[in-house]
């Protein structure tokens, strides 16, 4: 493919790739809520409110949380649910403070 060369990624310099083998293998509800705290963290960072860094650490800490796991084995049913479990994860994200 015209010279295409893949290299391993360096799991160090870019440490939200373990985020992928955490994905399920069909689409599900968590995809909402990843999605929902990239967001977020990414408006906080270009408004000088975070660092690079501490946007990596959040998105670490929020995707990791417990409450957010179970979303993983729910498929999606309707935009209204994605735009409710929006808002819960924005308010979540807001009651733990970051």
């Amino acid at each position: 493919m015209n010279n295409l060369s893949l290299d391993v990624v360096d799991l160090k310099k870019f440490p939200l790739i373990k985020l992928l083998k955490k994905l399920p293998q069909l689409s599900s509800l968590y995809e909402t809520i990843l999605v929902t705290i990239n967001d977020k963290l990414v408006y906080k960072f270009l408004n000088n409110q975070i660092s690079f860094k501490e946007l990596i650490r959040q998105i670490e800490k929020f995707s990791n949380l417990k409450e957010f796991q179970k979303y993983k084995k729910i498929k999606p049913k309707s935009i209204r649910e994605i735009y409710s479990l929006m808002n819960y994860v924005s308010l979540k994200m807001d009651s733990i403070s970051i």
